[in-house]
């Protein structure tokens, strides 16, 4: 009888230490799924910062009465935010987008540049206009601000093309009513930046006859 009784309790004791085992056992997994949870959830973790609300053309300078126009602060995944994310719309107050941008696109500081950085490329820089129907024709029949061009015209004798002024930048076109022409509206006007030593050859171009143009790229 009191064999039966001590083989009784060994494996009751045996059932207690199974049972603890898998406690410790269970609280580990436990333990392991929690961490494994709060990093998920960090990988998820939620910021803000500016988004093309709707497209941004080329060359526009972005200010504090279009900044809310172009852009809107979202909340993203911090996992998805690309180096440079803007998280301060003043950072662009200024600045002019490299080229186009698509709506919805995460906006970074490398989207920009500021005028002066492409005037400090020229010499002497200086403003000068010139109407379309100065044009004899440009890229796609169509000019924006920021464009960089190189502007032609015709030898009157051959027909030949000569180069006027090179890497001139188009600060801003304008429509028939004086305004700053936007997005897709047609232009009647434009104010380009040229080097001093071109404004003969280009106001010369413009006396013998309509001026072509030729965008470059990058």
């Amino acid at each position: 009888m009191n064999k039966n009784k001590k083989t009784h309790n060994k494996e009751k004791g045996k059932g207690y230490g199974l049972f603890a085992a898998a406690f410790v056992v269970a609280a580990g997994v436990f333990a392991v799924m929690t961490y494994m949870q709060k990093q998920a959830l960090s990988d998820y973790e939620k910021k803000d910062i500016y988004v093309a609300q709707t497209s941004i053309p080329r060359g526009v300078v972005i200010d504090e009465t279009n900044a809310g126009k172009y852009m809107e602060l979202k909340s993203v995944d911090a996992g998805c935010i690309p180096n440079g994310a803007v998280t301060d719309e003043k950072k662009l107050e200024g600045l002019s987008p490299v080229y186009g941008i698509s709506e919805g696109t995460l906006l970074t500081d490398s989207m920009f540049i500021a005028r002066d950085d492409i005037l400090n490329t020229m010499e002497e820089p200086v403003l000068a206009g010139f109407r379309a129907d100065d044009l004899s024709r440009a890229v796609s029949g169509v000019l924006r601000a920021g464009d960089v061009i190189d502007i032609y015209s015709a030898e009157p004798d051959t027909g030949k093309g000569i180069l006027l002024c090179k890497n001139a930048y188009v600060e801003k076109g304008y429509d028939s009513s004086g305004n700053e022409a936007m997005g897709d509206a047609a232009a009647v006007m434009f104010n380009i930046y040229l080097e001093y030593s071109e404004v003969e050859r280009f106001y010369e171009g413009i006396k013998n006859g309509s001026i072509y143009v030729v965008r470059r790229c990058g």
